[in-house]
């Protein structure tokens, strides 16, 4: 596996490219809280979108959204530091890592593959 580290000024465009090519793909999202240690996931989720939010200026976040039956749930990174993409050996994407002010939070596919191969499919 190899990664990426996208440059902050990048963020929004990646973000909102990536949330187009996987759209309704199933997504595990982990969090890992570095003050506690505590790791939690979601069970898998068709992703809806990862978007960043200026709004507030002083508080940036990345709300990762994915969908549950009828509703939608929302993940809210306060203040991220790092975006990162995991690429397999093929160079199919795998990951997306966010490190916001308390956690580590990865968007990681049930499965790697290029978006051309599921095209209508996932």
């Amino acid at each position: 596996m190899s990664s990426v580290s996208i440059p902050q000024k990048q963020w929004r465009e990646f973000l909102q490219e990536f949330s187009r090519r996987h759209h309704g793909w199933l997504v595990t999202v982990e969090t890992h809280d570095l003050e506690t240690a505590e790791d939690v996931a979601s069970r898998f989720l068709p992703l809806q979108s990862i978007t960043l939010d200026l709004e507030d200026e002083k508080n940036p976040r990345i709300n990762v959204t994915v969908r549950s039956d009828e509703k939608e749930i929302r993940q809210i990174l306060f203040r991220p530091s790092e975006v990162v993409l995991y690429r397999s050996a093929r160079g199919d994407e795998e990951a997306v890592r966010v490190v916001s002010i308390n956690t580590s939070t990865t968007i990681r596919f049930r499965v790697a593959t290029s978006p051309e191969l599921v095209d209508g499919v996932a």
